[in-house]
């Protein structure tokens, strides 16, 4: 059959068919983004971040007492809190920190070199006060340097040394080491390996730290543990307890595992996703639905014509070609209405999330499996057409 006879036929039933064509744009529109963002998704909860995921845990507390909130209380109840959860069987080492990593924000500031402070000026970077232990917590390697041993305190005087991590380290000194060299937050002590810090800083992987005494906490802290192989449950299960035994004026926000806290980064993500391939699916089979039907009606509309086709000598598998053809038209033009659809939702998404373009190989995709599932629908009633006989064209006469 012609391609300008498919047209006509398709121009027959003009109003099913624009539904059916407003029902393949939006279902290809769903499917195509649904896709786009389960692969970023899946891309960014597999993407390196440098850390131990599994065996590391992350408490957040805050104080709900003022006086325990600020220095010298509580530094001495930090102490408390960290020697208990060293003497918990199954932890490796335990360290504080003014915040936790794998973060959507946080406290952070700009850094620079103060001999390069133009070029070299980065805004964004997580900035963090921690106790000695954080770099075994973390199991970071160390590249260059030494790390700092003991806390210090601030004062107007001088800053604790700072360790960078290897990028951040190699964009304000890329011609030479780091180690000795003045930032405006203090000189470099150490450069240790990359670890993700936060999402909204100006990279990922770019962090700041220094071991220092805390001073005041109003918005809470994070007490970080590294585990065992195989010991991280036992190990969590005794966290709450433990620390209310030390303290019992706290308030622990939550207790989660890095990979949990990596989750807990995407779930917007994660959830957009679910919901778009939820929404894709139901509209695959509502789609199917209305395929199948719309041709089925057809069929049983048009049994004279194809028993006169039949009787002049069409095949069976003409017929069921040409029942194919029209449905295999109608979702390319589905298809091509659904590209600028899925631009138009991908557009509305990119302003509420971080959304990468659409690619050329994903229309291509979910073409395919939008030709494949209209195919599926039709194939039944296009074999029912097979079956009338070059008869019926006389019933009419």
């Amino acid at each position: 059959m012609s391609l300008p006879l498919l047209f006509k036929v398709l121009l027959t039933r003009k109003v099913v068919t624009i539904l059916l064509l407003l029902q393949l744009a939006i279902t290809l529109a769903l499917l195509l983004n649904s896709v786009l963002l389960a692969q970023q998704t899946h891309q960014q909860l597999n993407q390196p971040t440098g850390l131990d995921l599994e065996e590391t845990l992350l408490v957040q507390i805050k104080p709900t007492t003022p006086q325990l909130r600020a220095y010298p209380l509580l530094e001495d109840l930090l102490e408390r809190q960290l020697n208990a959860l060293r003497n918990i069987p199954g932890v490796v080492a335990a360290a504080y920190s003014n915040q936790g990593m794998l973060l959507q924000g946080g406290n952070n500031g700009n850094v620079y070199n103060v001999d390069d402070e133009e070029r070299s000026n980065t805004s964004s970077v997580p900035i963090y006060f921690v106790s000695a232990d954080y770099f075994k917590v973390l199991g970071v390697d160390v590249l260059q340097g030494r790390l700092p041993q003991q806390s210090s305190l601030f004062t107007k005087e001088s800053f604790p040394s700072v360790v960078l991590t290897q990028s951040l380290a190699e964009h304000l000194f890329p011609e030479q080491s780091a180690v000795g060299r003045q930032l405006n937050r203090g000189s470099v002590s150490a450069v240790i390996s990359d670890f993700y810090g936060q999402r909204n800083g100006e990279n990922v992987m770019y962090n700041s730290i220094q071991v220092t005494r805390p001073f005041s906490v109003d918005w809470g802290y994070t007490l970080l543990l590294r585990t065992s192989p195989g010991q991280t449950s036992a190990v969590r299960q005794q966290l709450t307890s433990v620390l209310q035994q030390v303290e019992p004026n706290i308030e622990i926000f939550h207790i989660r595992s890095l990979a949990e806290q990596q989750q807990q980064l995407y779930r917007n993500e994660y959830g957009l996703a679910t919901l778009l391939t939820i929404l894709s699916a139901l509209m695959l089979v509502v789609t199917m639905i209305s395929s199948y039907s719309s041709t089925h009606f057809q069929v049983l509309k048009r049994q004279q014509e194809i028993g006169i086709k039949r009787a002049l000598g069409a095949s069976k598998r003409l017929i069921f070609i040409e029942l194919l053809s029209e449905g295999w038209l109608c979702t390319l033009i589905g298809t091509l209405l659904g590209i600028g659809c899925a631009l138009l939702l991908n557009h509305g998404l990119s302003q509420v999330i971080s959304l990468p373009s659409l690619n050329w190989w994903l229309p291509l995709l979910t073409g395919a499996i939008l030709l494949f599932s209209v195919t599926l629908a039709i194939w039944y009633p296009a074999t029912i057409a097979t079956r009338v006989s070059p008869a019926t064209a006389t019933k009419a006469l």
